[in-house]
C-alpha cells in the first residue's frame, strides 16, 4: 500500500513539474494604445496611436517625448502580461495631461479549461524624477477570444467580451515610502483561450513651483498574473449514496449486538 502511494505522489510531483517547465505558447496578437488624457481621463483628440502586432514600440506625443513601451508575456496555468512604460515630459509639458496606455494582448491558454482562475494586479512606479512625483495606476481585465482588433495603426482599438470583473486600479507614487498595492478579481469557468488587457496611466503629480527636472522620466511598469486551477470533479452519486449509509449500517450493527446481549 505504502509503495503503491508512493508512486502515485512521485506521479504527481512529475506532473506537475512537467507542466511548470513546459515553454509557453507565442501569442496571436499584441495591440498597443497610447494617448494623452485630460485631468479627467479624457482622450485628447489626435494624439491616440495604435501600434498592432507589437511588443516593443518607441514613439512620442506633443507632451511627452521618447515614449518607449516593452509588454512581456507567458502562457499556461500561470499565465502573465508585464509592460514598462517610459516618457520624458516634453518642451512646455503640461502636468494636467497625463499619459494612458492600453495592452491587449489575446491567444493566451490554459490547460485548465473550465477551471477557475485569479487575476493580481499591480503596479510599480519609476523613481527616476526630481521636482515632482511619479504616478503609475494600472486595472487588468481578461476578455474573451477572439478579439476584434486593428491590424495597422489607426484609431480602432482591441476589444471584446470581459471575462469577469476587472480587478480595480492599483496605482503607485515615487518618490514615496509607500507599498504598491494589488487588486484582484475572481474568474469562474475559464475558457481554454483567453485574453488579457491593461489599462495604465501615468502622470506627474506634486509639481514643485520650479518645474520638473530635466533629464526625468516618468512611468514604471504594470503587472497582470493570472493563475487558473482546474475544475472541481464532483464525486459520483453511488460514492455519496455508500458514504450516506455507512452510518446507518453502522447503528443497525450496533443495535442488533446489543439486542443478542
Amino acid at each position: 500500500m505504502f509503495l503503491r502511494r508512493s508512486r502515485w505522489i512521485s506521479a504527481c510531483v512529475l506532473a506537475l513539474g512537467a507542466c511548470i517547465a513546459a515553454p509557453s505558447r507565442s501569442h496571436a496578437d499584441t495591440q498597443i494604445l497610447i494617448q494623452e488624457v485630460d485631468s479627467h481621463g479624457n482622450p485628447i483628440a489626435g494624439t491616440t496611436q495604435i501600434f498592432a502586432s507589437s511588443t516593443n514600440i518607441a514613439t512620442s506625443l506633443p507632451n511627452f517625448s521618447a515614449i518607449s513601451i516593452t509588454a512581456n508575456s507567458n502562457s499556461g496555468a500561470v499565465s502573465s502580461l508585464t509592460t514598462t512604460v517610459s516618457a520624458s515630459p516634453a518642451t512646455g509639458f503640461d502636468p494636467t495631461i497625463g499619459l494612458q496606455v492600453i495592452v491587449t494582448s489575446d491567444g493566451f491558454t490554459t490547460p485548465n479549461t473550465g477551471g477557475t482562475a485569479i487575476v493580481s494586479n499591480n503596479a510599480a512606479a519609476s523613481s527616476g524624477i526630481s521636482g515632482a512625483s511619479n504616478m503609475l495606476s494600472n486595472n487588468t481585465q481578461l476578455l474573451n477570444d477572439p478579439l476584434t482588433t486593428a491590424t495597422s495603426s489607426s484609431t480602432s482599438q482591441a476589444t471584446g467580451s470581459p471575462l469577469g470583473a476587472a480587478t480595480g486600479a492599483a496605482s503607485d507614487t515615487r518618490p514615496s515610502t509607500g507599498v504598491s498595492p494589488t487588486t484582484y478579481s475572481n474568474i469562474s469557468n475559464l475558457p481554454g483561450t483567453f485574453a488579457i488587457q491593461q489599462v495604465i496611466n501615468v502622470m506627474a503629480v506634486n509639481v514643485s513651483s520650479g518645474g520638473i527636472a530635466t533629464g526625468s522620466t516618468l512611468g514604471g511598469s504594470a503587472s497582470s498574473l493570472v493563475i487558473t486551477s482546474p475544475a472541481a470533479v464532483p464525486a459520483p452519486a453511488g460514492l455519496i449514496l455508500g458514504l450516506v449509509a455507512l452510518p446507518v449500517f453502522g447503528l443497525r450493527r450496533a443495535l442488533r449486538r446489543k439486542t443478542i446481549a
